[in-house]
């Protein structure tokens, strides 16, 4: 068993089954190279189907910046059918969606951080922590947030709409590339 791993820079790697099956110990030995994608572990014939979705993943992956805020290592496993994303996009018209997150973000400083780590954490004391903000600013940053969109995300729909938004984003950030 093994998984294929599509690191930013395009060097192929196999990492076989007893470094796949320690994720964390797989993701931090490629910390700190930027953007990595991970395929799923898989017997070794179908190794081209990890690359594939490896690959995908990697576009999920985020720079880390402010511009491009989020994980920077991404396992497609893990992302199930928000996969199924990268195969429907048509570059030339982003959804209304992401048009309006990218207005959003315009609007000031910390934006699309504020939103990642807001729909990431299980609570508004956690995400705003992450933030290394008081829970009562996050509020407030949220507050304003959702004006900009013009929806809410602190219900369940609204916290969808944007995860969804934001995945959609990185996406469209970072193209599928030939597999070289």
């Amino acid at each position: 068993m093994a998984r294929a791993v599509a690191p930013a820079d395009g060097a192929a790697t196999i990492v076989t089954a007893d470094k796949a099956s320690s994720d964390n110990g797989a993701a931090r030995r490629w910390e700190g190279i930027g953007r990595v994608g991970f395929g799923p572990t898989v017997s070794l014939p179908d190794l081209p189907r990890s690359w594939v979705q490896a690959r995908t993943a990697l576009r999920f992956a985020a720079e880390g910046t402010d511009d491009d805020p989020g994980p920077s290592t991404v396992y497609a496993d893990e992302f199930g059918a928000v996969m199924l994303l990268a195969d429907g996009l048509a570059p030339a018209s982003p959804p209304a969606d992401v048009r309006t997150l990218e207005r959003a973000a315009r609007s000031g400083p910390g934006v699309l951080r504020t939103l990642v780590e807001f729909t990431s954490h299980a609570s508004l004391r956690l995400a705003a922590a992450a933030l290394y903000l008081h829970h009562s600013t996050l509020t407030d940053r949220i507050a304003a947030i959702e004006r900009d969109l013009g929806f809410p995300v602190r219900d369940p729909q609204g916290r969808l709409r944007v995860q969804t938004a934001l995945a959609v984003r990185r996406l469209l950030l970072h193209p599928a590339t030939d597999p070289g």
